[in-house]
């Protein structure tokens, strides 16, 4: 167990590099900024649907799954690039155990910095609508997102050098295009998910009743976003959960196939 959170500890400062986080960190405050103007300039109301409508998106489906795919790909990634995989393979530790502290030590460093970011977001919404009902939610969103996109990234990156590109390419391609344009296949995208679990804290009492006003544009707002995604916390808690422990059982199978040791 010492030896378990000894690779997340490690894992965790390898990867908040600090001109790496300084760039990252920059991205994730985009957000917060881009809202911070227009919540100078235009009415609570048209702030807050310009913040679901569009800063929502941005925050779950193109900051947050950006730094997850450069840290995911990094956990193994970089030590495989730097020749150091050899020093794990080499000690008496399970490959599920490294491939697992490896996945959660890249997920708290995702989730530092997107979190930061969805955080500042919530917090200038906030400051300039009066509203703070959101900040919880798209704390927890962020969670459940950088560990889906960790998850998969993780496993790419300890499979081929390109992982940053490929990773990109699935966000523009299939998370972008694809899953929003296709309702049958948005179940897959995996900010939409974290989507889900926003839309199950802030919209959950209200999902499928009849509702008029303000909560029905809210509704109607959110499910825009998830495209048929059926909303809720646990449900997309258990899916990414799920994402996870494939990706820990097929890299410690790649680990034990490529390494030496068994």
């Amino acid at each position: 167990m010492t030896r378990f959170f000894a690779i997340i500890r490690v894992t965790l400062l390898q990867l908040i590099g600090r001109r790496r986080s300084i760039g990252l960190l920059v991205l994730a405050a985009v957000p917060g900024v881009i809202l911070l103007l227009v919540g100078l300039n235009d009415s609570d109301r048209e702030t807050e649907e310009f913040f679901r409508t569009g800063l929502l998106g941005m925050v779950l489906g193109v900051t947050t799954p950006i730094i997850a795919i450069i840290l995911g790909s990094g956990s193994l990634g970089d030590e495989r690039s730097a020749k150091t995989m050899s020093y794990l393979a080499l000690r008496p530790i399970r490959r599920e155990t490294i491939a697992a502290a490896k996945l959660i030590g890249a997920w708290l460093a995702s989730f530092l910095v997107a979190g930061s970011g969805a955080l500042l977001t919530a917090v200038v919404l906030g400051v300039t609508v009066g509203s703070w009902d959101e900040l919880s939610a798209i704390v927890v969103a962020t969670a459940i997102t950088t560990l889906g996109f960790v998850a998969v990234m993780q496993f790419i990156g300890y499979i081929t050098d390109r992982a940053v590109l490929i990773g990109l390419g699935y966000l523009l391609i299939w998370e972008g295009i694809v899953t929003g344009a296709a309702s049958q296949v948005a179940t897959t995208s995996i900010w939409r998910i974290g989507v889900s679990a926003y839309a199950g804290i802030v919209a959950g009492d209200h999902w499928g009743s009849d509702v008029f006003g303000l909560e029905a544009q809210v509704v109607a707002d959110l499910e825009d976003l998830l495209s048929g995604v059926v909303p809720g916390v646990w449900g997309a808690l258990f899916k990414v959960l799920g994402i996870a422990a494939v990706s820990i059982v097929l890299t410690s199978y790649l680990m034990r196939e490529r390494d030496l040791v068994s």
